[in-house]
């Protein structure tokens, strides 16, 4: 089998879970219509979807570290042979970390900022007007914080940026994107300036070698990661955890991971 694109992947991975752009869904199926590997790996990544739904938002931090050594660190390429193991060990893990109680994610923190404390930006409202699109890069916004861009998502996955805010939590500023969709659906993306701290809980998954953790807060699902030594969250109401995990790992084959 040839090795598919991760652009082509991450087609896949957001026609599976319903979150392709509406005008490029159509396309998209004709082409897995026409190629064996296509649907297979399409299959996969359905299946995905399943397990990502199942999995519970927090974990033990010993089952965590099982979880993690379980996945197999993942390159941007790979042979369809070895994206199926891949596929398989990610989702025995995630499989695994569903069958656990939850636990409070505000234990064990301190008085500095936390996960907790940026995810609830992400579920306020916006406070500015929504930045433009790079004029360099068709892939970001004309907005960064120490030097980690935001992501232009509107013509990949339709998400258009519809507003900002900046905040200080802890002593450090903290720059939040709201994405919108054509369903309603809202987003808020944060990017917390300063060396990322320690995050506990939740469920660990990792993609193209970057580790993303599961949690959640009031009621929504948040993927938080770092991006260039800076903590990421993302997170939304009413918007699954795999389509949260497609936005924030689009691009992840870049050396963005601190």
């Amino acid at each position: 089998m040839t090795d598919l694109p991760t652009d082509t992947e991450l087609e896949l991975a957001a026609l599976a879970d319903g979150s392709l752009a509406p005008e490029r869904r159509e396309r998209a199926l004709e082409r897995v219509g026409g190629s064996r590997e296509l649907q297979a790996a399409l299959a996969e990544q359905r299946r995905m979807v399943e397990l990502t739904a199942a999995a519970q938002p927090a974990a033990p931090a010993s089952l965590h570290r099982r979880v993690e050594a379980m996945i197999p660190p993942a390159r941007p390429r790979r042979s369809f042979a070895m994206r199926r193991v891949g596929f398989a060990a990610a989702a025995a893990a995630i499989a695994l970390a569903a069958m656990v109680m939850a636990i409070d994610l505000s234990a064990g923190g301190s008085s500095g900022l936390n996960v907790q404390q940026a995810a609830a930006l992400t579920l306020s409202t916006a406070t500015m007007p929504a930045p433009v699109e790079s004029r360099t890069d068709r892939a970001q916004l004309a907005v960064a914080v120490g030097g980690v861009p935001f992501p232009y998502w509107k013509e990949r996955f339709g998400w258009r940026s519809s507003g900002a805010r900046s905040d200080r939590l802890a002593g450090r500023s903290v720059t939040t994107i709201f994405y919108a969709n054509g369903a309603g659906r809202r987003i808020g993306y944060a990017i917390v300036s300063g060396p990322a701290p320690a995050t506990h809980g939740g469920t660990l998954v990792r993609r193209w070698g970057v580790t993303y953790r599961l949690l959640s807060h009031d009621g929504a699902t948040v993927v938080t990661w770092r991006r260039g030594g800076h903590l990421c969250v993302v997170s939304g109401h009413d918007v699954s955890a795999h389509t949260l995990l497609n936005l924030a790992s689009w691009g992840s084959e870049k050396p963005h991971t601190a």
